[in-house]
């Protein structure tokens, strides 16, 4: 086994959950709110990436045995991590239940421990629903699309982390292809934010449930969810977009890129 290079990969997969935390703090900052939970995660994040930088690969081979687990750690660490928030703030006082809230974001189960998400602020209700986005289309399928890896590395952590026979039309050139796939999920997103908007729902609500239903886990910021709204068109619209993916339990950015 070969921990150095799982060390180098958990390093830079805490860089981008340090970095990730930018957004949140920018939410925050337009809406007034609080940034000391998000700059403190940002802080821990980063010591945890510099720390395993610090044990330099002797070998540079990664293979399925070290793919498995390169994935499974990063899904524990980036929950661990990822949960800081939520306690820190204040908002989930058990960081118990925080992780389970941060799990249940990336793995886009939609699980929630709480009664009263209008109370949370909106920095907080943004990285709930970040969790959900990344989630949506794997950790490392999004790590591998922003940090450069190795081809070959790269291909035994695509078949960890993504199921089905699709990943071999991926391979072998996996980096452009999870680029390219991003570049979809993101424009799919994105559509889904402005057919949302044109269905009267405020631009903010419109990004966190898009970002909940392109991820397929389903967090609101609404107690309600979408039946605060009471509106047909957001129910199908919505509707439109989760069940492609949930019924696959593949992510849809991934069979469509696949199929062309």
């Amino acid at each position: 086994m070969n921990y150095r290079i799982i060390a180098k990969i958990l390093s830079r997969v805490m860089t981008i959950e340090a970095l990730l935390m930018i957004l949140p703090v920018i939410t925050a900052l337009i809406y007034g709110e609080s940034i000391v939970c998000f700059l403190l995660t940002m802080l821990i994040a980063g010591a945890l990436a510099y720390l395993l930088s610090l044990l330099k690969p002797r070998r540079k081979d990664l293979y399925a045995r070290e793919g498995f687990v390169s994935v499974s750690l990063s899904w524990i660490l980036m929950s661990l991590v990822g949960a800081l928030p939520f306690f820190f703030s204040g908002a989930i006082p058990s960081y118990v239940n925080a992780v389970f809230e941060t799990v249940s974001g990336f793995t886009t189960t939609g699980a929630t421990i709480l009664t009263n998400v209008e109370a949370m602020s909106r920095g907080l209700l943004f990285w709930r629903s970040l969790t959900q986005w990344i989630g949506g289309m794997g950790v490392l399928v999004f790590i591998m699309a922003v940090l450069p890896l190795a081809e070959e590395h790269s291909m035994y952590i695509m078949r960890a982390e993504v199921p089905g026979p699709l990943v071999d039309k991926l391979v072998p050139h996996i980096r452009s292809s999870t680029t390219i796939t991003y570049l979809i999920y993101i424009c799919l997103t994105a559509m889904l934010v402005i057919l949302l908007c044109c269905g009267g729902m405020p631009v903010f609500d419109s990004l966190i449930h898009a970002m909940s239903a392109a991820g397929t886990g389903g967090y609101s910021i609404k107690n309600l969810s979408v039946g605060y709204y009471d509106s047909a068109y957001i129910d199908i619209v919505i509707g439109i977009f989760v069940t492609p993916k949930s019924r696959t339990k593949i992510p849809i950015t991934i069979s469509i890129y696949a199929l062309s």
